[in-house]
């Protein structure tokens, strides 16, 4: 078993054992009467290139010589160890990432299990069948039904930017990587530089071959040389964060490189009025308020507005009244992190505005939480998609028809990512038609908002496919090389 923590040392970092790294404390923790020091390397752009090569030459001698039901295998086992409670590697996660994060505990430990479980075996190989009819092509030339052999070939190393707003999300790259056989280089930021190191430390336990085709940097965004050099060590870059970052990346990534980007999106949920009965408006304000809380909406498949429809049980208004009040339960559950200054400028900034508004127009109310900024609920009569400040602020917006919705989103669509859904069957393929033509690529049940499933397609696009490359042998290639074998006459 690794040793995760030396003298409470622990390394935010993971490269091939070949390299002893020069060390320093970037941040110091008090955990549970214990103190933590955080070890970051001091990195050069030679180093990160050193590094680099390191990984795609293991590659070489291992990942790219397994099955790819081999290294499902080994993530499969990897993922096993995070499912037990007394697992080392997630004991530390569950004490360390809210120190880290300023998440609540009980949040934290409660995601990261639902989330490993997104990576057994049987959901890899959902993954795998969503995208290729024949996932062997990933191993060999197979025949396909126009006649020629294919096979899918893999980028040799991957570039990844991880995003650092939810714990445990920077493997899901890392894990399509090593899928397509591919060595990878993951860039953390020191706002969550953990989890894909110790989730590498364990991928070491069952295979020290695979693991040493990764390697967990972190370092500040912007530092151009060290980014150019891992761009320049791999031939593909994924990047996940703001806008900014992605144009700041994409900028280095010649145009002859794969380069894949996740950048800003917006959620939003829609509840008919079938879903506001007696029997299951209460679970609905419940469950739209877990969707809220959770990792205090910094993913981009949180809610930030809901469209309530009229002709419930419950008028839209009230819904706004109850949600307020499931949101003041969860903060006491599930503390709200503590906010930056920025952050809570932002919020407050919000309240005031629609305060503001609300003093000469009587179809706005704010809801707020007393004395804090925990949650606030702004109501509005008149919908429209609005963004909000994040960290438990949401819009509840009152309308007639959810039909009418679609048409409120197309100014957004570069920017609409998830839908959160409660309607009858009879119109659930209908909206969903409409929401997909307006730009939505994800549509949910209310209260797994931020729980995507295996096999999503992430801003409507493939996790595997965009970074394969297809090689055919043409039917008359192979007839040729039928004439060169000397036992056919």
């Amino acid at each position: 078993m690794i040793i995760l923590a030396d003298n409470q040392k622990v390394k935010l970092y993971w490269v091939p054992t070949a390299f002893k790294l020069e060390n320093k404390t970037v941040k110091t923790l008090q955990v549970d009467g214990q103190t933590y020091r955080l070890q970051a390397p001091e990195l050069t752009a030679e180093l990160v290139t050193s590094i680099g090569n390191a990984c795609r030459i293991a590659r070489q001698h291992s990942l790219a010589n397994m099955t790819v039901a081999e290294i499902v295998t080994i993530i499969d086992q990897a993922i096993e160890k995070w499912c037990h409670s007394d697992y080392p590697q997630r004991i530390l996660a569950e004490k360390l990432l809210p120190a880290i994060t300023g998440y609540d505990h009980t949040t934290v430990a409660l995601e990261i299990k639902r989330f490993v479980r997104n990576f057994r075996k049987k959901e890899l190989w959902r993954f795998i069948d969503t995208e290729l009819d024949n996932p062997a092509i990933l191993d060999d030339f197979h025949p396909q039904k126009s006649g020629q052999l294919t096979k899918a070939i893999g980028p040799t190393a991957i570039f990844h930017v991880f995003s650092s707003n939810i714990p445990g999300l920077q493997i899901w790259s890392l894990i399509m990587g090593l899928i397509t056989k591919s060595a990878n280089l993951g860039k953390t930021s020191l706002s969550e530089p953990l989890f894909p190191v110790l989730f590498s430390q364990t991928l070491a336990e069952v295979s020290p071959e695979l693991a040493a085709t990764i390697a967990i940097l972190p370092w500040k965004g912007g530092t151009h040389d060290l980014e150019q050099a891992a761009i320049d060590s791999t031939n593909a870059t994924i990047v996940y964060g703001s806008d900014q970052a992605v144009k700041s990346i994409h900028a280095l990534v010649p145009d002859d490189k794969i380069f894949l980007h996740y950048g800003y999106k917006i959620s939003f949920a829609m509840i008919g009025a079938e879903a506001l009965t007696p029997e299951y408006y209460p679970q609905m304000v419940q469950k739209m308020a877990e969707d809220i809380a959770v990792y205090d909406q910094q993913s981009c498949l949180s809610p930030q507005t809901v469209f309530v429809e009229a002709g419930g049980t419950i008028t839209p208004h009230q819904f706004a009244q109850l949600l307020a009040k499931a949101l003041t339960n969860n903060q006491l559950k599930w503390p709200r992190a503590k906010l930056t200054t920025s952050e809570a400028v932002a919020v407050t900034r919000l309240r005031q505005e629609s305060q503001i508004q609300a003093l000469t127009d009587a179809t706005i109310q704010v809801i707020a939480s007393p004395d804090s900024t925990a949650w606030t609920v702004v109501y509005h009569q008149k919908p429209a998609l609005m963004s909000s400040p994040l960290n438990r602020t949401i819009h509840v917006m009152a309308i007639d028809d959810l039909a009418q919705v679609p048409a409120l989103l197309r100014p957004y669509q570069p920017f609409l990512q998830s839908c959160g859904l409660a309607v009858a069957p009879q119109r659930l393929l209908e909206l969903g038609s409409q929401l997909g033509d307006a730009g939505i690529d994800r549509i949910c049940a209310i209260g797994d908002m931020t729980r995507a499933q295996s096999g999503w397609h992430h801003d409507g696009r493939f996790n595997l496919l965009d970074l394969l490359k297809m090689v055919d042998i043409e039917l008359g290639a192979e007839a040729l090389a039928e004439h060169f074998d000397p036992d056919v006459e």
